[in-house]
């Protein structure tokens, strides 16, 4: 889905689910909100934090830990968008507990954490954590997701100014481009203007910078980011070319644009305030840019500590000049203590991220050893079940196994109760090893002449049930004719000289939910209505 469709609709959140919906298919609709709440997040934080709270939720009832990791990864991010550090390590973390082997959860919650790691200081790790987003989401083969791994890796890549940065930043336009996210495509000229820039090819930076205002300008309403960011470059590149008042103008445009909504992000912020104030400095104006630091400060609070420390290095530097060197003793002084706080708190947080890894990681292999034993456990446990469910002698079904697999069932069904005519007399005249083998041999026939889908139970002594799903009354009836003709007809001189087998059958169908023993009941009614009337024959609905 292109970011312009998803930032063109103010009500990015769908219904909330009904969970009459099948898993599958809830799981696929929570997906696809998350992805069209990651897509527009930048521009619409608000919108998109109410989905991924709810996607978060509904993926708890559903029982589906890489739907919960994906939305608390997605909070996160928010949570960092607006300024709010701590809460987003604390999202991170918990994300981490529940996260699982999902690649697209996996990447991005790798994506959150290179953003976690630059912005507390562990430039080293937000490194590591930006090239395990990027081959996450490569494996993953999703081009929005590889689009938004690279996006998020952008920060690490372009402060830590690695080799191939020309050839990622072309990457990440092209999958835009391929994407058809306009928004993205926007912000992918800012980053080549600025790297552009930072080379001394003020021209070609500016192609870039004007080609994404162009783009940028098509998304509104929901484009007040995308050209802070630009705005905030340009202003950078008119000082660079001496253009200050251009520059200045860019500035205050760009504060204006990040400053439109009610969620700041406040790092953005802070570096288009750092660009007036310097802009302000380069032009002689100290008292206007010293004022301009100071408002910025009173607006970030304890937000960004790294940009508040260099808007007043900035200052303190142009005090210095001045000769006012007590007020740049007081800059310096304040800017250090910014940077002692933040790296006590930005400490704790990478340590209780950090533990959170471990604690997953630990349960993570204890979980392993319990499934493998768990699944060695439940394969003896069939074996028992199996085992305590059969027959002994004739290898079928028993009545427990009837009972306690189907007390309930919805109709269409018939049930067949099978008695074999004088048995006792058949143990008494042939032996009780001749009766076994009529039990084996009765039972092969019943399996062979039955249904897979049939259920064949030896109910007790020379009695059998026969449970035949999606069966009408006038079926079940034509086949216990069959199997009564069948045993009737069947060869036993093998089993003994002179033998002969009749079975009566008493038969019930229920079109409806039904319960196994009530049939039970009914067919033992015609089945005893069978044996009055002769025996050797069935009685069904008609004889009841």
């Amino acid at each position: 889905m292109a970011a312009a469709d998803a930032a063109g609709d103010d009500k990015i959140g769908a219904p909330e689910l009904r969970f009459t919906l099948r898993s599958a298919e809830a799981e696929h609709l929570l997906d696809r909100e998350l992805v069209r709440a990651r897509l527009v997040y930048w521009e619409q934080p608000a919108a998109a934090l109410e989905v991924a709270i709810r996607c978060q939720e509904q993926g708890r009832v559903l029982l589906v830990p890489a739907l919960q990791s994906r939305a608390l990864a997605l909070q996160g991010a928010i949570c960092l968008h607006r300024g709010d550090l701590g809460g987003a390590f604390a999202l991170a973390a918990e994300a981490e507990r529940v996260a699982g082997e999902d690649l697209t959860g996996r990447a991005e919650l790798a994506a959150l954490n290179t953003h976690l790691h630059f912005f507390s200081g562990s430039y080293g790790e937000s490194m590591r954590q930006a090239e395990q987003a990027v081959d996450l989401a490569d494996r993953a083969g999703d081009t929005g997701l590889r689009l938004h791994a690279r996006r998020m890796a952008c920060l690490a890549f372009a402060n830590m100014g690695v080799e191939d940065l020309p050839r990622r930043l072309e990457e990440l336009l092209a999958l835009a481009v391929e994407g058809g996210d306009p928004w993205e495509e926007a912000i992918s000229h800012n980053d080549l203007g600025h790297l552009r820039m930072t080379e001394g090819d003020l021209v070609a930076a500016a192609e870039h910078l004007a080609t994404g205002m162009r783009i940028a300008h098509t998304l509104e309403p929901h484009n007040h980011f995308v050209l802070g960011v630009l705005h905030c470059t340009r202003a950078e590149l008119s000082g660079r070319a001496g253009g200050h008042a251009y520059g200045l103008a860019d500035a205050e445009w760009a504060i204006t644009h990040l400053t439109a909504e009610r969620d700041v992000n406040p790092y953005l912020l802070g570096m288009a305030v750092l660009v007036k104030v310097q802009t302000l400095l380069t032009l002689g104006r100290l008292d206007a840019a010293r004022c301009a630091g100071e408002k910025a400060l009173d607006r970030l609070g304890d937000h960004v500590p790294q940009a508040r420390s260099m808007i007043l290095s900035a200052v303190a530097g142009a005090l210095h000049e001045a000769g006012r060197f007590e007020e740049a003793y007081d800059a310096l002084a304040r800017g250090a203590e910014l940077e002692r706080q933040a790296l006590q708190e930005f400490s704790q947080l990478q340590m209780g991220l950090e533990r959170a890894r471990l604690e997953m990681a630990a349960a993570r292999r204890e979980a392993d050893a319990l499934s493998a034993k768990n699944r060695e456990l439940e394969r003896l446990q069939e074996q028992l079940r199996d085992q305590a469910d059969r027959d002994f002698l004739t290898g079928l079904r028993n009545r427990r196994y009837l009972a306690r697999v189907h007390d309930a069932r919805v109709g269409p069904a018939s049930l067949a109760v099978v008695d074999l005519d004088h048995f006792k007399a058949i143990n008494d005249r042939f032996g009780h090893g001749a009766g076994d083998r009529v039990l084996v041999r009765v039972a092969e026939l019943l399996v062979e002449h039955l249904r897979a889908e049939d259920i064949i139970v030896r109910t007790g002594g020379e009695e059998f049930a026969v449970l035949m799903p999606g069966t009408s009354e006038h079926e079940a009836g034509v086949c216990c004719e069959r199997l009564r003709a069948m045993i009737a007809a069947e060869d036993w001189f093998p089993v003994a000289p002179g033998l002969a087998v009749t079975a009566s059958i008493g038969v019930v169908s229920a079109p409806a939910e039904f319960d196994i023993a009530e049939l039970e009941r009914v067919a033992d009614q015609r089945l005893y209505a069978a044996k009055r009337a002769g025996r050797n024959r069935v009685v069904g609905l008609d004889a009841s």
